[in-house]
């Protein structure tokens, strides 16, 4: 009985940290132009995706834009890297309007590792990716506008 009593603490012992509370990250969005109204919208992603389908993304949240700077907190999920996008998403479409040209963004955006859209569009990746292991709180994306 005394092995049994062993055994069984060893297999909980074990078996614990997988049914633990899962890692959380904080993000903290700066720069929001309130006076442009809409949400803010902060996707969370893995590799596939990245950043143009918010569809694939692995966690989305999204508020009123109602100060300048706001506040988002995800749960980590269990990949080597991840990449953040944030859209102050003005006409609350939950995608990316684009201007005249159809090329470019009219609302803000604003990505990971303080990446930002350059002439051949937004970053990608490797770029923007944030090794989860070496994460740091809170994980700050600034939005900019066109």
């Amino acid at each position: 009985m005394m092995l049994f009593n062993r055994i069984i603490t060893g297999l909980i012992l074990i078996v614990m940290p997988m049914f633990a509370y899962a890692e959380t990250i904080d993000v903290e969005v700066q720069n929001i132009m309130v006076s442009r109204g809409g949400n803010v919208m902060v996707l969370l992603f893995t590799e596939t995706g990245f950043p143009i389908e918010h569809h694939q993304a692995v966690a989305v949240q999204d508020k009123s834009a109602e100060t300048e700077r706001m506040k988002f907190s995800f749960t980590i999920p269990s990949s080597e890297y991840i990449a953040f996008k944030v859209l102050h998403d003005e006409d609350t479409n939950n995608k990316v309007t684009k201007n005249w040209t159809g090329i470019w963004p009219k609302e803000g955006l604003g990505f990971s590792n303080n990446q930002k859209m350059g002439p051949l569009g937004p970053p990608d990746f490797d770029k923007a990716k944030l090794a989860v292991a070496n994460l740091s709180e809170p994980i700050s994306l600034i939005v900019t506008y066109p």
